[in-house]
């Protein structure tokens, strides 16, 4: 899947990022920004239809004023997603018409896809970076810093939830700006609820006797849970561990959390109270919710918009992950735009990326309800949208961005190896402990902190 629910995964300190409460084929291409309009780019040539009622003060950019010609930008945008995402260019054409932007969707494999086109210098100058591999790219000096550029246009960190901000920053520079964010939360039937006499399990003992008491019902496991290590994280970070430690100058996976969540999660499975989506028949998680394959998923807010198109009758309740040991937990994954180190035109790729995160148009964007905004002054908005999704923000306080450190991208492969051998019954639990602590030490590169 090309989109935020394929990506499913470094441990930063345990923080929280809400401080407060509460497929167009690969190649496909939509070119933007063109106009015949005349006038000075920093100057506003007329409220934007898509964005014209909006509270947000609108912003203006001295970087703009010298900046045009053509920028592409990649993306593994979800169709629905990309819908939206007309509207926020729409505003940006409206605002900038010197800039012509070339949105090109990647439909599948993306990071292997961004990874041969910069290897070959080919790459767009703006592109999606997964927090979880964050690292990998600033490490290689692929990224850009927009340290400079944000200084100049007066754009600061605190404008974004610190933790987002974290995840992009190496050796003190900043090579990117979230898009957006979203904790994983337990999405389940609540018809099913109800019939069964269950209510959300708020731990994992009372999660093993909802499912029980599911399956009794049904007649087959309810909970859809696939063998990743992106998943596995959640019990991880339930069971009060990480993956390194907070200098990141040592792996933790080899520690009596890790080997805890490793229990919780295969003992799910093992006991006939979990099952993996294709084994059901389904593509994944949310897939098997949409059609009644399972009733109860862990997923992020990328699931709404798949469900509303997907399944639009289905009925379904909303609350926080039950916690463990180690206490409440959850992983927040985020993606930046950031810009190549070696783009033609970095000047105007900043303009773009500093409209797609700033307030104009993030709140655009954060309407499709795909993710939650990564800027604390869209919370109250998005929360008035989806107001039934408050157990998303209310994660937000516990949540932890996950990053993998240079080496990520080899470390997350073969971590799901070693998972998907355990479910295949090919290695034992404290074997596939063993191994997922060992591809750590061999994949990960500690970095002895930033």
């Amino acid at each position: 899947m090309p989109d935020d629910r394929s990506r499913f995964t470094h441990s930063v300190s345990r923080r929280g990022v809400v401080k407060t409460a509460a497929a167009t084929a690969a190649g496909a291409a939509i070119t933007v920004g063109a106009s015949s309009m005349a006038g000075a780019q920093g100057a506003t040539p007329g409220a934007s239809p898509a964005s014209a009622a909006s509270p947000v003060a609108a912003s203006v950019s001295k970087v703009a004023e010298r900046a045009s010609g053509d920028v592409r930008a990649a993306g593994f945008w979800s169709p629905e997603e990309q819908k939206q995402l007309e509207l926020v260019f729409a505003a940006f054409k409206e605002k900038y018409p010197k800039i012509n932007v070339k949105v090109e969707p990647v439909a599948s494999d993306y990071l292997t896809k961004i990874q041969t086109d910069i290897a070959a210098g080919n790459v767009a100058d703006i592109f999606m970076v997964q927090n979880e591999y964050a690292q990998d790219f600033m490490s290689r000096d692929v990224l850009l810093a927009i340290d400079d550029y944000m200084k100049e246009d007066g754009v600061t960190k605190e404008e974004f939830y610190t933790p987002l901000i974290d995840a992009y920053t190496w050796k003190t520079k900043l090579y990117g700006l979230p898009k957006d964010w979203s904790p994983v939360g337990m999405v389940y039937d609540s018809a099913l609820f109800d019939e069964v006499g269950v209510k959300p399990p708020t731990n994992w003992d009372e999660l093993k006797d909802v499912l029980t008491k599911l399956k009794d019902n049904k007649g087959s496991a309810q909970l859809a849970l696939d063998p990743q290590f992106a998943r596995f994280v959640i019990f991880l970070f339930q069971a009060g561990g990480s993956i390194t430690n907070p200098e990141v100058t040592e792996i933790q996976l080899g520690s009596d959390a890790a080997k805890t969540a490793l229990t919780e999660m295969y003992g799910l499975y093992k006991d006939g109270l979990a099952s993996p989506s294709a084994d059901i028949g389904a593509d994944w998680p949310g897939d098997a919710f949409a059609k009644d394959l399972s009733s109860v998923i862990f997923e992020g807010n990328w699931v709404f918009p798949f469900l509303k198109t997907n399944a639009p009758d289905r009925k379904y309740g909303i609350a926080e992950l039950p916690a463990g040991p180690g206490g409440k937990g959850t992983p927040a994954f985020t993606n930046s735009y950031s810009i190549f180190a070696g783009s033609k035109n970095p000047d105007a790729a900043w303009v773009v990326v500093n409209f797609l995160t700033g307030a104009e148009g993030a709140e655009i964007a954060s309407k499709l309800g795909l993710a939650v905004p990564g800027r604390p002054d869209l919370e109250a908005g998005w929360l008035k949208l989806f107001p039934e999704r408050a157990p998303y923000l209310a994660a937000g306080k516990y949540a932890t961005p996950v990053q993998y450190g240079p080496g990520g991208q080899k470390f997350q492969q073969d971590a799901d190896a070693v998972l998907q051998s355990l479910w295949a019954g090919q290695i034992d639990e404290a074997a596939a402990s063993k191994q997922i602590n060992d591809v750590a030490t061999k994949d990960i590169t500690l970095t002895g902190g930033q």
